[in-house]
């Protein structure tokens, strides 16, 4: 059995997107995978006929998105195939190309003056699409040219992720009709687009027109292409509605959503399903866990459809303890509709079933399908199979125990490469962020290097995750209380269950929320020879106005309190408070575009240990955000990983690193 390496992140395909044609027979997906040479991701289309079996690659540009059916045997979707598909001077476009799936080279279709973000088909040659419009840009030449060199800020958040300043930006509707190339919008200039579908000749949408703060709350409207009319469905501020589906037309419309009312857990509270029809919404079925969600993985990338309704019934994602399934909503009630071992990404309907992109434990991401007569699924692509051959792939070995308030807290352990229980191993205890997020039973690119480079490592869900209802998530005005202490009683019982685990050689990392527990952790116990803490952030005064979310998340996650009603609870409440009491050598890591936890985080907690003379190191890095662990470019997700594990061989082996 070969060492799985770094590199070999380089070999994935990750798989997204997935649709059906309109006969249920085939879907397509993208397919994306790294290219280092341009230290980016090339991403193709792929076929999977369900009545031969095949799955194949359609495309090879390398640059291909927005897959949808165009008709039974045509592909529709954007590309940058030539120099003239590229946008110039200031300006936006996205290319859209036509392939037939009987044979032949792909051909230009139109173009659209916008950066397109979603694209739907709502008749042949009539298209409906979001796009991100910038309402401070100016039309003229002149004027764009100055506004590359000033940022006009009126709004919280006024910067996002990855995305830089964007007060006064809205993602904005607009249909598309191809024989005149005109597109015409469809929302006023100050709402924003949550997400849409279309059903018949109505779009069906979600959002708010704000002016100034961003509301936690939006709502749900019809527009009707036939008379250019706007119904309202829900009420603007009643609740936070989130995934939704549509069926019917006309008065026989029926449109199934996510929503939450925040009535007793704040903006975290988990959503009911509701219906809208006649007019009215009504409360569908009570759920009170995730939509949407999955447990959380670095083998991903790209989104796809985590909602849909198919015969009157609604059928979602959803991350159940430590599994994703599909759900489904009937008679009031939420039950399994796909009993899936692992976790559906996104899926969507076919004849007789879904399609849906998974990951299976010990297997990277492949597309399965579903049959709804036998209830049983079967993986029908191969794509990463050969990426895996012959690689030690550690199995997830069940840690879970009961805490010493009685609730049970699921946890694994991965033992080394080549396990000998005779000898001692150093550990790493590995966190998820969120905290609303959940480890599931699926592999994870990160801790299989751990593995591989002879650590044991820990996972496990504590109070605040994702995957068991609002009173288990509920981590409001308790962070660093009851989630510490599942933390530090889990690593006490798995180094109860395997004694080969030396003690006095555990390290410790997480992101985001993993990040802040990091920075808690190492101010609280000096029981960790190492950590490694990533894009984190450490003081919640100053996280309310630097973060994208910090109006938002932080003050609810603090019960109402701010900066200004309570500055003495939220520092007491705050990592940095604590950076006095830190022994323990810490890296940082964090990227230079994540606006979500933003770099004065994580680097005030690096100069307030530095200052204390505790061995610390920061890594940056250019171009990338929140998400570099997951989706950012191959060079860099792979430096991160040379580094942490550069730092745990230093201060758990005494040794450098072999990675």
């Amino acid at each position: 059995m070969e060492k799985l390496k770094i590199s070999d992140l380089l070999d994935y395909k990750f798989l997204s997107g997935i649709v059906a044609s309109p006969s249920g027979k085939k879907a397509a997906f993208l397919a994306r995978q790294a290219n280092k040479e341009k230290n980016s991701y090339d991403s193709w289309a792929y076929i999977a006929d369900f009545c031969t079996g095949e799955v194949r690659k359609l495309t090879s540009f390398g640059a291909e998105s927005h897959l949808l059916f165009d008709s039974e045997d045509t592909l529709l979707f954007s590309s940058v195939r030539k120099h003239e598909d590229k946008a110039k001077d200031g300006k936006e476009k996205t290319v859209f190309y036509r392939l037939s799936l009987k044979g032949g080279e792909a051909e230009r279709a139109f173009d659209i003056p916008y950066s397109v973000n979603d694209m739907k088909k709502m008749a042949d040659g009539s298209y409906v699409f979001s796009a991100t419009v910038d309402l401070n840009k100016p039309e003229d030449e002149d004027g764009l040219k100055e506004y590359q060199d000033y940022h006009i800020i009126e709004e919280l958040p006024y910067w996002e992720n990855g995305a830089y300043f964007v007060s006064r930006f809205r993602n904005t509707l607009f249909t598309y009709q191809e024989a005149e190339g005109v597109c015409e919008r469809v929302t006023a200039p100050l709402f924003a687009v949550s997400g849409f579908e279309i059903s018949g000749e109505t779009i069906v949408y979600t959002g708010v027109s704000y002016d100034q703060v961003l509301p936690m709350k939006n709502g749900m409207y019809g527009y009707d292409c036939r008379t250019k009319t706007t119904t309202e469905y829900v009420k603007d501020g009643d609740m936070h509605i989130g995934l939704f589906g549509c069926c019917g037309e006309g008065r026989d419309l029926k449109v199934f959503f996510a929503g939450s009312t925040m009535d007793k857990y704040g903006s975290g509270q988990y959503p009911d399903l509701y219906v809208w029809e006649n007019g009215k919404a009504a409360l569908f079925a009570k759920h009170g866990n995730s939509v949407g969600s999955v447990p959380t993985g670095d083998i991903s990338l790209g989104g796809g459809k985590k909602f849909l309704v198919k015969e009157g019934i609604p059928y979602f994602t959803s991350c159940a303890r430590t599994r994703g399934p599909v759900l489904s909503a009937k008679d009031g009630c939420v039950s399994t509709a796909v009993d899936f071992d692992g976790s559906v990404e996104c899926f969507c309907q076919v004849e007789g079933g879904f399609a849906m992109v998974g990951r299976t434990p010990g297997k990277l991401q492949e597309i399965y399908l579903y049959d709804s007569v036998s209830h049983t699924y079967r993986q029908i692509s191969d794509l990463n199979g050969a990426a895996l051959k012959d690689r030690y792939v550690g199995e997830l070995h069940p840690a879970g125990f009961t805490d010493s308030d009685g609730v049970d807290i699921d946890g694994w352990v991965i033992l080394p490469k080549d396990y000998d229980p005779s000898k001692k191993y150093p550990a790493i205890l590995d966190m998820h962020g969120g905290p609303r997020v959940a480890f599931g039973n699926t592999m994870f690119h990160e801790m299989q290097v751990f593995a591989n480079n002879g650590y044991f490592v820990m996972l496990c869900n504590p109070r605040g995750g994702d995957g068991r209802g609002d009173e288990f998530a509920d981590l409001r005005e308790k962070y660093g209380t009851i989630d510490f202490q599942d933390f530090m009683e889990f690593v006490d019982h798995v180094c109860e269950q395997y004694p080969a685990i030396d003690p006095a050689r555990i390290g410790v990392t997480g992101g985001s929320y993993g990040g802040w527990m990091t920075n808690w952790i190492i101010g609280h116990t000096d029981r960790f020879a190492a950590a490694v803490s990533q894009r984190s952030f450490s003081n919640w005064l100053s996280d309310f106005g630097c973060s994208e979310i910090g109006f938002s998340f932080d003050v609810n996650e603090n019960g109402g309190k701010t900066p200004w009603t309570a500055p003495k609870e939220l520092w007491e409440r705050s990592p940095v408070a604590y950076a006095d009491r830190v022994k323990t050598p810490t890296m940082f890591i964090h990227s230079l575009k994540d606006y979500n936890c933003p770099l004065s985080e994580g680097m005030q907690m690096f100069a307030a240990i530095k200052y204390h003379g505790v061995p610390s190191k920061a890594v940056l890095f250019e171009g990338e955000n929140h998400e570099l662990s997951r989706s950012g470019k191959p060079l860099h997700r792979m430096r991160r990983l040379q580094e942490m594990n550069g730092w745990f061989d230093l201060y758990l082996k005494g040794e450098k690193s072999e990675c």
